[in-house]
């Protein structure tokens, strides 16, 4: 195995469940010679570790030369998976199938070939009831081969059979492939440039959309290909911003999984996902009702499924769980209260720090800067949107970015920084200058930035109720409504004229009011 770093074999290792490790034991002393013996003192070793320390292991393995050192690791790491394979065999279908198809690989070469065949069908059955199609094709070629290598006594319609199920097999495989790359582009395609900015954006992604759905059969769908496809209206409606689609889309994707309980059994970091997007929809249309409701939902389901979920599951449910509770609060207003909820969020990315992609940690600490500047304290703000540009992220969500550059230039107005205000202002305009796309309301922003900053004291109230006026009318834009969601400068604007904070002048939105004057529009 390639990998034998000494961070990633450390951070295996303490990834471990005390049952975990319990079970690796008892497999490392299956054998008891010296290489053997070598890793699993390396493996108690760096277990009692609190950060990873070649030196202290070099110091306390006496007995190991510096020449075998990577060999043990390396040989450590592949036996750690190797026992986990042996426990989650018992608990994940796919493992168990490609255990399955690993034996019939074995007595094939031992010259059982009829053996082989018999563990063949059991494991395409298998693989037909989870729905791996790509599994079950591979499966269907060793049965080909064996068919036509051996007498098998299986009668002359055989192949005629196996053909038939290969081609209706490699259909529904090429269906979920299409279908699962066309999610993962519409996923990639968020990830870099975010929600369309304008008609154009809007109408490209519409093409792409249709043209990759062309040649779909949508009727009779298996549930793993119905996974898929709303998974790709979820994205497709989202980034378009048409959240009353993406949250009737979720909807469906919540509910499949309520309709088969196995299917929550099998993945429930996907149904969790499926309330995220639920909860991210109808928080992006102010519903606050609705809102509240799936959040109890999956609270509730966190709570009765947390002892069982594996660590994975736990750290999407942390954020999932989180992000939400966060959004809530951002929705009613009360921004002192999310300061206490976030303390519980602060130690668990300090707990999960080494297990999340910098594009998590980024969201949070965009929320938790928007949380301080509302309060009133500029300064804490400011300490986390210097985390955030100091992340390197040149391939991440370039509008949160410049949502980001845009709250830095706030949070030192509030702190009245006006003697460096026209230099951040030159700063961030440069950095805006490196972004492949700017939104109106940042483009906007930043010119009132630079206006205000040049202005004499006793005329920036007037400048500031311009602003406020120009957001107005921005705000009735579709394109530029979702940037009000991430960014309510507008309410920055507003509290600033008034002489108060953020969470003075916060009004909970009426979602019933905006739809109709939506339907109206």
């Amino acid at each position: 195995m390639p990998i034998s770093q000494s961070d990633q074999l450390f951070a295996l290792v303490k990834s471990l469940t005390k049952a975990e490790k319990r079970n690796f034991r008892l497999y490392a002393r299956r054998n008891q010679d010296t290489d053997e013996m070598l890793f699993l003192q390396m493996f108690d070793l760096i277990d009692k570790q609190s950060s990873a320390n070649d030196d202290y292991i070099l110091q306390k393995m006496p007995d190991m030369k510096k020449m075998q050192f990577s060999n043990v690791k390396r040989h450590l790491y592949t036996q750690i998976v190797s026992s986990l394979r042996v426990i989650y065999a018992q608990k994940v279908d796919q493992i168990a199938i490609r255990e399955m198809i690993d034996f019939a690989d074995i007595l094939y070469t031992k010259g059982l070939f009829l053996h082989s065949l018999k563990i063949l069908i059991k494991a395409k059955k298998q693989a037909e009831v989870v729905g791996n199609y790509r599994l079950y094709l591979d499966i269907l070629e060793k049965e080909k081969l064996i068919e036509s290598r051996h007498i098998t006594r299986s009668g002359p319609e055989k192949p005629k059979h196996l053909v038939a199920e290969v081609n209706q097999i490699n259909e529904l495989n090429t269906a979920q492939i299409k279908l699962s790359n066309l999610r993962l582009l519409l996923h990639g395609n968020y990830i870099k440039h975010g929600h369309v900015k304008n008609q154009l954006e809007a109408d490209q992604l519409r093409l792409f959309f249709e043209s990759n759905m062309e040649g779909l059969n949508l009727q009779n769908m298996s549930t793993p290909e119905r996974i898929f496809l709303i998974q790709s209206y979820v994205w497709y409606h989202f980034i378009l911003l048409d959240f009353e689609q993406c949250r009737y889309y979720a909807i469906q994707w919540v509910g499949l999984f309520k309709e088969q309980p196995d299917l929550i059994e099998k993945d429930p970091d996907l149904y969790m996902r499926g309330y995220h997007y639920l909860l991210t929809a109808s928080f992006s249309l102010y519903d606050l009702k609705q809102y509240a409701i799936h959040l109890d939902e999956l609270e509730l389901f966190r709570k009765q499924n947390y002892a069982r979920l594996n660590y994975n599951s736990k750290i999407i449910s942390f954020l999932y769980v989180h992000s939400a509770r966060l959004n809530l609060v951002f929705l009613k207003g009360n921004y002192t209260e999310g300061l206490k909820l976030f303390q519980s969020t602060q130690r668990r990315l300090q707990l999960y720090k080494d297990r999340l992609d910098s594009h998590r940690v980024f969201v949070f600490y965009f929320k938790i800067s928007w949380l301080y500047l509302a309060v009133g304290q500029p300064g804490k703000s400011l300490d986390y949107i210097n985390k955030i540009l100091q992340l390197d992220l040149p391939q991440l969500r370039e509008d949160i970015q410049a949502y980001a550059q845009l709250m830095f230039l706030m949070a030192h107005y509030d702190m009245k920084n006006f003697e460096i205000m026209d230099y951040l202002v030159q700063s961030v305009r440069k950095s805006f200058e490196k972004l492949k796309s700017v939104s109106i309301l940042q483009d906007k922003s930043l010119a009132f930035f630079s206006r205000v900053c040049k202005a004499p004291l006793k005329d920036r109230k007037s400048i500031f109720r311009e602003f406020e006026e120009e957001l107005e009318v921005l705000r009735l834009d579709k394109y530029e409504r979702r940037a009000f969601i991430y960014l309510d400068i507008q309410l920055w604007v507003k509290a600033t004229i008034e002489g108060k904070t953020i969470e003075q002048v916060h009004t909970i939105p009426d979602y019933e009011a905006l739809k109709k004057l939506k339907d109206e529009r």
